[in-house]
C-alpha cells in the first residue's frame, strides 16, 4: 500500500517580480519622506509627523526628562517650539518603549527615520515570510495602502505586526520562545486580549509565563535606566489620554474601533464605551465557541490576531499591518480556495477609508467608519479559509 503524502501547499499566487514592485514602492517612499525630514522645514503650516514625536521623546530620555514627554501640554509646547508645528499629539506609551525610542534620538531624525521605519519593514516582511507559507506578497499587496500611510508618518505598526507574526510562527510550533515577542508586544498592550485569550484556550502555559518574565524584565529595565517616577508620568497621561478620548478630542474618522463609530454616531462617550465592552465580550464568546468546535490552530490563532485589533477603543488605521498576521496564517487556504482576489477591493477599502474622510470637508462631521469594512474583512476571510477548497474535475 503506497504511502498518502501530504498535500503540497501551493504556490504563490503573485510573482517574484510583484513582490520586488511593491518593496520598490516602499523604499521609494522611505526615501522620499527621509529626504523631507533632511531638507529646511516647509513654509506655512507644519504637519507633525508620529516619527518626529517618538524621536523628541527619545531626546528627552536622555535629558532625564521624560516627564515633559507624559505631560500633555508641556509636550505640545517643547514639540511646537522644537518644530513649529501646532499639531498636539500624546506620548501615551508605556515605559520600556522608552528604551525603543531613545537609541533612535542619537541619530540625525532623516537617519532615524530610515534605521526605525526600514528596519522594522525588513523584520515585518521577514517574520511574515516565515508565517504565510509563501503568500507573504500577497499579504503585501493586501494592505498596500496602510503600509503606505505607516511609512508616511513613520509609525510603529511593522514592529507590532512583526512581534505577532513572530509570536504566531513560534506559537504554532507550541515553542517557549515565542513568550518572547508576547512580552515585548507589551509596548503596545492593546493588541493582546485576543492573543492571551487563544493562549489560555490552548493551555499553553510555558508561553505565558515566558512571555511574563520578558515583560517584567523589559519593565525592570526600564524602570532601573529611567526612574520609578517614569511610572506616576505614565499613569497621568494615560488619564489624559481617557479624557481627551471621551471628550471628542481625537481623529475618530481614522480610528478602527467600534468606540469611535458610537461616539460620532451618538456623541454619548458612555455609550460607545458601553458598545465596545460588550463587542469585546462577543469576540471573546466568538473564539471561545471556535475553540470548542475545534478550529485548527492557525484558523484559531488567526481569529485571535483580529480580535485583538478589534478589542480596543484606541486603534487607528495605520495600526492596521498588525492584521497581517492574521491574513498570513489563513493566506495558503485563502489560496487554495480561489477566492483570494475578491477581498481585495474590501482590504483596500479598509485601509483607506479614513484617509479618504480625512481629506473631505473639514466643516462637516466626519463619520468613523472604518469597522464596518475592517469587520466584513475580518468575516469574509475566515469563512473563505473554513470553506473547503474547490477542486478541479479530471476531464
Amino acid at each position: 500500500m503506497m504511502e498518502q503524502r501530504p498535500p503540497s501547499p501551493p504556490a504563490p499566487l503573485l510573482s517574484p517580480l510583484a513582490l520586488l514592485a511593491l518593496c520598490l514602492a516602499f523604499a521609494g517612499q522611505i526615501l522620499l519622506i527621509a529626504l523631507q525630514l533632511a531638507g529646511p522645514p516647509p513654509a506655512g503650516p507644519r504637519q507633525l509627523l508620529d516619527f518626529q514625536v517618538f524621536h523628541i521623546a527619545g531626546q528627552l530620555a536622555w535629558a532625564g526628562d521624560l516627564g515633559t514627554a507624559y505631560d500633555p501640554v508641556q509636550f505640545w509646547a517643547h514639540t511646537k517650539a522644537l518644530t513649529g508645528s501646532s499639531d498636539r499629539m500624546l506620548w501615551p506609551y508605556p515605559p520600556h518603549f522608552n528604551l525603543v525610542t531613545a537609541p533612535l534620538a542619537l541619530l540625525p531624525l532623516w537617519l532615524s527615520y530610515v534605521v526605525f521605519v526600514g528596519g522594522s519593514l525588513l523584520f515585518y516582511g521577514l517574520a511574515l515570510r516565515r508565517l504565510a507559507g509563501g503568500q507573504h506578497a500577497l499579504v503585501l499587496a493586501m494592505l498596500f495602502p496602510t503600509i503606505l500611510i505607516c511609512i508616511r508618518i513613520g509609525q510603529n505598526a511593522f514592529l507590532i505586526g512583526g512581534l505577532v507574526a513572530w509570536f504566531a510562527s513560534l506559537a504554532l510550533a507550541g515553542r517557549t520562545l515565542a513568550g518572547v515577542p508576547l512580552g515585548l508586544l507589551t509596548i503596545k498592550p492593546q493588541f493582546l486580549p485576543g492573543i492571551g485569550l487563544y493562549l489560555l484556550l490552548r493551555g499553553q502555559w510555558r508561553i505565558i509565563f515566558a512571555g511574563g518574565l520578558v515583560a517584567a524584565l523589559a519593565l525592570a529595565l526600564a524602570t532601573l535606566l529611567l526612574g520609578s517616577g517614569v511610572w506616576l508620568d505614565f499613569v497621568h497621561v494615560m488619564g489624559e489620554l481617557s479624557k481627551y478620548l471621551s471628550r471628542g478630542l481625537y481623529p475618530y474618522h481614522r480610528m478602527t474601533s467600534l468606540y469611535a463609530a458610537l461616539f460620532m454616531l451618538t456623541g454619548d462617550s458612555g455609550l460607545a464605551l458601553a458598545g465596545q465592552i460588550g463587542f469585546a465580550v462577543l469576540l471573546a464568546a466568538g473564539l471561545l465557541l471556535a475553540a470548542r468546535r475545534a478550529w485548527p490552530p492557525r484558523h484559531l490563532l488567526a481569529a485571535a490576531v483580529m480580535a485583538s485589533t478589534l478589542m480596543s477603543p484606541y486603534g487607528y488605521d495605520y495600526d492596521l499591518p498588525v492584521l497581517g498576521a492574521a491574513i498570513a496564517l489563513l493566506a495558503p487556504d485563502l489560496v487554495a480556495g480561489r477566492r483570494v482576489w475578491a477581498l481585495l477591493p474590501l482590504a483596500w477599502l479598509a485601509c483607506l477609508v479614513g484617509a479618504i474622510i480625512n481629506y473631505a470637508d473639514a466643516a462637516a462631521p466626519r463619520p468613523a467608519v472604518t469597522i464596518l469594512p475592517l469587520l466584513l474583512l475580518c468575516a469574509a476571510m475566515l469563512v473563505q479559509a473554513r470553506r473547503p477548497p474547490i477542486s478541479v474535475e479530471p476531464r
